[in-house]
């Protein structure tokens, strides 16, 4: 099995998602937080599904909420960049990466 990492980042996009969706309507954060474990799940089991998209990294769109994961495959390992919410400023995510890709 590979190593799932998912950075810090990553976790804090979480919290503010589950944060904006809760603000938006009571519950609505726990059923968005259910979706997007849902697809670490399948992304953890099938790290290839998902379509590439710029530095080498994938994107996972989640259903019926404005976020995708954005993750890659490296070697014996996935990495998770990014818990995106495409409500937001679409270029914030990018800047992560660009700096990730000099490691």
């Amino acid at each position: 099995m590979l190593d799932f990492i998912i950075l810090d980042d990553a976790e804090d996009d979480l919290l503010n998602a589950y944060n904006w969706c809760q603000a938006k309507e009571h519950g609505l954060g726990d059923r968005s937080l259910s979706s997007v474990q849902d697809g670490l799940a399948l992304i953890r089991q099938h790290p290839e599904i998902f379509p590439m998209s710029i530095f080498e990294c994938r994107r996972a769109l989640i259903s019926k909420f404005p976020f995708e994961i954005i993750y890659e495959k490296k070697e014996n390992r996935i990495v998770v960049y990014s818990v995106f919410n495409c409500s937001l400023n679409p270029q914030r995510w990018k800047s992560r990466l660009s700096g990730q890709q000099n490691e």
